[in-house]
Parts: structure tokens; sequence; C-alpha cells
């Protein structure tokens, strides 16, 4: 127990601050409100003498001090309330805003170690859950204080009687340390369902017009019940060790009163002991029967939330194979000039990209084209350093991309996906996240060709979008995503099957946008759009992995039997 609770509290205050004032107050506080309870059965004990000898102004006074006792108790109880709730509402805060900022910072393979439903239930139930972590190891500590008083107490009146006890505690520790190890085996099985169930039901709700369509409700529901079956199972084994501490090991304690009562009556008999000494003793053996099921319940509770402090942990440290992505060259001077320099990459074992070089110039648009699998998602990954190249080199202005810092690349280039993402606020709130100057976004939204659009709705720019962005049209969306992107201050932006689904007349809209935007950007797009391939300056063909061949529309359709194939 201690070499696990102290790993534990290490762990703990690796992620969260000790040096508050809050819970210094509250350890304080609290130790000296567990040492006032003791003197209860002491000052009832001396009532009790006091009352037997006849003294019974004395009796009186003890009385008063019994409920001064009981007011300091319930005074203190209330401040350590009081501290634990300020201490916990800032830890709450600050471990939500480090967990959030740790998954800014995944590659695009963390869900193959951290499932979404783990991420999910980690940032709400498992930071509630991890609260009284410091609260229980510290009643603990006191508990054990508690303790260790009343076997001394026992142990001034009879050795033998205090042997006694700490005999029938010892027993009782060891058969509800078994029971606890297993709820908390049961309570990881339990949660780890939970995050099965969690992740499939945001997945319903992502592709619930797809489900309603194919009819796959039941199919669905059967995969959920072998999770919810074993959820169940978990829940009640790990309930099942709870309530057999509690109840069937408690006759321990519970028959071992017996015995003490018949001891220390014998004790009375033989005049070895005063009946105010034997209320005392009778009293502490319930106090330490207290202590032992307060120290089993901390000890469960530490086990069960240190689960909850783990899985944080896990997702907080979770590491992109430590690739040194990011470096420290702070120049922001950059004119978008792209180079990729013999450049190969396997995911896994499979090989995507093999010696491909090319160059994507300021003020040009360069297409990306292939068939699918060709490997044009990976160079778009490899330039938003999701990963790093197995061989070659991709460079920005000459200089080696993983040389920037995170701060300077990510500010000059920006990606515009085929399936673009827009938070459930307003237009005003989402172009806000980027840029919250309103002329800016005007401007930036006159220049996609969104503006007139946007000035139509009722509500204009404090339009709500609603469930990324349903109650807008597809086209809308993605001029909507450029114009976003043009508030940045990016000046290489990638675009990724932008004009796919889109309405000839919104595509004529977008050709007519990049035109305008390559006067003062380099634009790199994936596309499998013939009128986006012919306003391209240069078409990068790319083919099984390798460059098939590099040129602008018209030299490709007369020399390259692939782009002809591409283009029918």
């Amino acid at each position: 127990m201690f070499t696990r609770n102290i790993k534990i509290t290490k762990d703990y205050f690796s992620l969260v601050k000790f040096k508050n004032k809050h819970l210094i107050t509250f350890i304080i506080i609290d130790l000296i409100n567990v040492l006032i309870s003791l003197l209860v059965p002491l000052f009832i004990s001396l009532i009790v003498e006091e009352l037997t000898n006849k003294l019974y102004y004395m009796s009186l006074f003890y009385v008063v001090m019994l409920g001064i006792t009981y007011l300091f108790n319930k005074v203190g109880s209330y401040c350590t309330n009081w501290c634990y709730a300020n201490f916990f509402k800032e830890t709450y805060v600050d471990v939500h805003n480090t967990l959030v900022n740790s998954i800014y910072n995944y590659d695009e393979e963390y869900s193959k170690k951290i499932s979404t439903g783990k991420i999910i239930n980690s940032s709400n139930t498992d930071i509630i859950n991890i609260a009284e972590i410091p609260s229980f190891i510290i009643e603990l500590a006191i508990e054990f204080i508690r303790l260790f008083v009343i076997y001394f107490v026992f142990a001034k009146q009879s050795i033998f009687v205090a042997i006694y006890v700490i005999i029938i505690d010892i027993i009782y520790y060891n058969f509800a340390n078994k029971c606890n190890a297993k709820n908390t085996y049961y309570l990881k099985k339990q949660i780890h369902y939970a995050d099965k169930l969690t992740g499939i039901l945001q997945q319903i709700l992502i592709g619930l017009k797809d489900i309603k369509s194919f009819g796959i409700g039941d199919k669905l529901n059967n995969k959920l019940d072998g999770y919810r079956k074993k959820w169940q199972e978990s829940y009640f084994l790990k309930r099942k060790y709870y309530f057999t501490r509690n109840t069937i090991l408690s006759l321990i304690i519970d028959f071992g009163k017996i015995v003490l009562y018949i001891i220390l009556i014998l004790l009375i008999v033989k005049d070895n002991l005063q009946i105010s000494i034997f209320l005392l003793l009778i009293s502490y053996y319930d106090k330490a029967k207290d202590s032992i099921n307060d120290i089993m319940s901390f000890d469960v509770s530490i086990r069960e939330e240190s689960v909850s402090l783990y899985r944080i942990n896990e997702i907080i440290n979770y590491k992109d194979k430590d690739l040194k992505l990011n470096g420290t060259v702070n120049n922001d001077d950059i004119n978008g000039l792209v180079e990729f320099k013999n450049v190969s990459f396997k995911y896994g074992e499979m090989t995507t990209l093999k010696n491909i070089s090319f160059v994507a110039k300021p003020n040009q648009i360069t297409a990306i084209v292939g068939q699918t699998g060709a490997g044009k998602t990976t160079i778009f990954n490899l330039l938003l350093r999701l990963y790093k190249v197995d061989s070659g080199k991709i460079l920005i202005d000459k200089l080696n991309i993983y040389e920037y810092s995170k701060d300077v690349y990510y500010s000059n280039i920006s990606i515009v996906n085929q399936k673009t993402f827009i938070f459930d606020m307003s237009i005003r709130a989402n172009l806000s996240l980027i840029d919250s100057n309103k002329k800016r976004q005007i401007d930036a939204c006159k220049r996609a060709g969104i503006h007139d659009f946007i000035m139509s709705l009722p509500d204009g720019y404090n339009t709500i979008l609603k469930k990324d962005a349903y109650n807008i049209s597809g086209g809308q969306k993605q001029l909507l995503s450029l114009a976003r992107a043009l508030l940045t201050t990016s000046e290489i932006i990638l675009l990724d099957e932008v004009t796919s689904s889109l309405d000839p007349s919104t595509t004529n809209k977008i050709i007519n946008l990049l035109d305008d935007l390559k006067t003062d950007h380099t634009l790199i797009i994936i596309t499998h759009n013939k009128e986006l391939m012919k306003a391209a300056d240069n078409l990068v063909v790319l083919k099984d992995g390798k460059i098939d061949c590099i040129g602008n529309h018209k030299d490709l359709v007369k020399n390259s039997d692939t782009y002809k194939e591409l283009l029918h």
C-alpha cells in the first residue's frame, strides 16, 4: 500500500502543482480536526467518571468542553471543505488546459494508441475523478496517525489488550486489501468498455444519415450489446468485492469487539479496570474500526482515482515517436519556395513515396495529381510536419522544414481540407479564432467571394453555424474555409480536393479565387478536377509513389499517357 500510494502521490503532483495555499491550509486544518475528534471519547468517559464520583460541577464542565469540541470539529470540517473546493476548481482548469494543449500536438496515428472515447471521457469524467486524490492521500496519512494514537491509549491501559486489537485490525486489513485490489482491477475493465461505448456512440452521431439509409442500427446495437454486457459483468464484480469488504469482512471487527467486551468485563471483575476506562476503550475500539474502514475506503478510492490519473497521463504524455519535428529557427521572413529533394517515406512497411523531387514556386498554383493511393495526401502530411521523411529533404526558402520553430512554421503554412471543419458557433466567432479584426474578416470574405452571401443572411456575420455548418451549402462552407485561410499570415496554402462534390458555378468561383490568391501566395493543391488541372501553372503527376511527369496542362496532354488517363 505505502509504496504504491507514494508513487501515485508523486505522479499526481507531477501533474498538479502542490504549492497551493488552499491545499496546504486544508492539510493543516484537517490534521488538527482529526486530533480534536479524539477528544470526544475522552470527554464522554470523564463525564461518566465525574458522575460516578458525584462531582456534578466537573461533569458539567466536561459537557461544556464536549460541546466546544463538537463546535470546533464542525467549523474545522467546513473550513477543510471550503479550502479543498477552492484547490480543485483551480486544478480542474489547469489539468483540462494541459490535456487539450497536448492534443493539439498529436500526429495522425494517435488513434492507434488512444481511442477517441478515452479522450472524451478523460477530458471530463477522469479529471473530475482525480479531484479527491490528494484529499484521500492526506486523509489516509491522518488516519494512520489517529490509529497510532488509539493504539497508544490501549497500550497505556493494557499491553495485552493493545496487541489483541492490533492483531484483529491486521487480519481485517489483509483481507480487505485483497478485495480492494480486485475492485480496482474490475474498475479498469469497466472504464475500458465505457470508452468503447462512447467511441461507437460518437461514430453513430457522425454517421447517422448512413445508418438510417442502410438500416444498420440493429447490427450496431448487437456490437454495442457485447460491450454493454462486458461493462455489466465488470461493474458487478467490482461492486461485489466492494460490498464483500463492507459486509462479510467487517464481521472480523464486529466479532473482535464481542471478544473485547468479554476481556474488559473480566478486567472489571478483577478490579483491574474502571467503568470510565471501559467506556473509553470500547469507544476507541470503534474509533479504530472507523479508522481501519476509512483507511480501506481511502485506499480503494486512491486506487480507483489513480486509474483516471494514469489515463489522463497517457493522453498528455502521448508522443509522436519523438521525431523532433520542431526546430528553433524563428525567421518569419518567408517567401514560400517549397522544394522536395529525393524524398522517400514509408507508412510502417508500406512505401508511399519513392525518391520524389519537385518545386512549388511562389505566385504559382502547383497541382499534385494522380490515382488514389499514388501518394498525394502523404505529400501534404509531410508538409504539415505530421511525419518525418525517411530520406531526402523538404525545404522552404532553402531551409529544412524541421529547422523552423513551431510558431513560425504553422503561421506560414495552412490547409483547406476537402471536408473542412466549421465549429458550432457564429460565422464571426469562427473567423475570430484566426483573427478578431472585423475589417480584415470582411476583406477576407470579400476576396473569397462569400461576403455577399453572409450579408444576405438574417443575422449576417452573427449567423450561428450548427453541427459543422449543415445550414449552409457545401460550396459556401468551402468558400468560408478559404476566407478563414486568408485571415492567417500564411505564405503557403495547401488545398486538398476543395472542389470535390461542388457544382460547376462554385468550382469556377474557386478557380477564379485561386488565380487571385496566387499573386501573393504559394498554392499547392490536390485535385481530380479537370478545370483546376488546366488552371494550374505546374502539375506534378504521381504514379505508385513516384513522379511520372511534371509540366503544365498543355505539355502533359501531348506527352504523358498517365496524365491523359487521369483526365479521362
